[in-house]
């Protein structure tokens, strides 16, 4: 068992109430004491998010758990119901449900046809794995219960799939795959699993013309409604200069759309100013020595526009989770040595003291632990300084983002240039 001094790894159950946070018009009931799902609310205040759904709790007691009564939990699913009138209510398992054994899905059945609201369980508790396993059951549940068959196809529509509000730049990234995909292609965003979607809009996903899966944990649900809808998909993160370029001819390949060179000139034109004003910059230190952690699809996906672009040297590249599923794309030549997957916080700090590093480019608790690192730039959760991402112009995905990863690089260059080892 794993010691912590920051924060322990967020559960499945965590990953699932983060997922369906966002949804509007949803109930969320969680079967458990009142102080477990403020708990969980407390976390969400780390994120730059707001709780769009409705989180209610049925609280329990020792009677409840030894005696095995579920009335709290029927009678409050019947009063949402009634008082709000849902289209949907999610009802989850805390971890003392899930260890007494109390049958959620049974209760659920049982009471759906007095249930004017669909009534969607997820029964893990805690037990299942760490975040991503509940995130991508949520969106795994989303394509098998709750997207509909779709009367009609929207045309020049497409879906992201895995814009989640545990990613620490979700709303800038989304925006920014939005406009790629406006002013490259012409199309237009139909639904997002699940990030700022109502449950009508989810509902309707299966009338757009294809799927953008933005993380691992999403490939299962492209899959399912590929299947049952016939719906065409491509898994891949718009990261750096040459990788957004590569990502829109991966995208245009991939459901035979005519992208807009004139556009992507423009953005590559103006990508070399700007990589030549950081590579001159860089070119005063001596290779200065980098940690990168966060989510596997983030580093895996930015690790080539950093190295490769910005030439910056990255020593190690932390994911702060498991690989539990299916859909991570395997990583290949010197990145797959410098991995390190899911080391708890003694293994950071040891890996801090032995590449002692100039920059950090990691979460909030990676950046305390290297407070003694000149140069820190946090770009993953959690977020235990509740840094606010407030403006969704700052994103860390496409042409815009890579601006925006050079510019803020530089100012934390820029801002410690005497404690880090200059040439000159």
């Amino acid at each position: 068992m794993r010691l912590y001094k920051y924060l322990p790894q967020p559960s499945d159950r965590m990953g699932t109430l983060w997922a369906l946070a966002s949804i509007k018009d949803a109930c969320i009931i969680e079967y458990g004491p009142a102080g477990t799902t403020h708990y969980a609310l407390e976390g969400l205040m780390q994120f730059n998010s707001q709780l769009e759904a409705r989180l209610f709790t049925t609280h329990m007691d020792e009677n409840d758990i030894i005696m095995g009564d579920t009335t709290r939990l029927e009678e409050t699913i019947r009063e949402v119901d009634a008082v709000h009138k849902p289209p949907v209510i999610f009802v989850l398992a805390s971890t003392i449900a899930a260890i007494t054994g109390t049958d959620i899905e049974r209760i659920c059945d049982g009471l759906q046809k007095e249930i004017g609201a669909r009534l969607i369980c997820f029964t893990g508790g805690g037990f299942r794995g760490d975040y991503p396993v509940g995130i991508r059951e949520v969106l795994t549940t989303l394509a098998e219960k709750l997207v509909r068959a779709p009367e009609e196809k929207l045309e020049h529509t497409y879906n992201i799939i895995g814009s989640n509000i545990d990613l620490y730049n979700f709303a800038a990234d989304c925006k920014e795959v939005k406009t790629i995909m406006t002013d490259c292609f012409g199309l237009r965003l139909n639904s997002v699993f699940t990030a700022g979607s109502s449950v009508k809009q989810i509902e309707g996903a299966a009338r757009a013309g294809f799927n953008l899966v933005l993380r691992a944990e999403g490939s299962d649900c492209a899959e399912i409604l590929k299947q049952k809808f016939g719906m065409d998909y491509y898994v891949g993160c718009p990261y750096g200069f040459r990788g957004t370029l590569q990502w829109v001819r991966n995208v245009a390949k991939a459901f035979s759309l005519k992208s807009n060179d004139i556009y992507l000139y423009q953005q590559m034109e103006t990508g070399k100013k700007y990589l030549m004003k950081i590579n001159q910059v860089l070119f005063n230190y001596n290779n200065l020595n980098v940690v990168l952690a966060g989510t596997y699809d983030f580093v895996t996906d930015i690790y080539p526009f950093l190295t490769e672009e910005i030439m910056i040297n990255i020593e190690k590249v932390i994911v702060n989770h498991s690989l539990r599923g299916k859909g991570y794309r395997p990583s290949t030549g010197p990145l797959e040595k410098k991995l390190v997957i899911n080391p708890g916080e003694e293994e950071k700090e040891g890996i801090i003291n032995s590449v002692a590093p100039e920059l950090l480019l990691g979460d909030g608790v990676l950046l305390e632990m290297g407070a003694h690192v000149p140069a820190r730039v946090q770009v993953a959760n959690p977020n235990p300084r509740h840094y606010c991402r407030i403006y969704d112009n700052t994103p860390f995905m496409g042409f815009n983002g890579a601006v925006y990863l050079i510019e803020t690089i530089l100012n934390q260059i820029h801002a410690n240039r005497k404690a880090l080892k200059a040439r000159f």
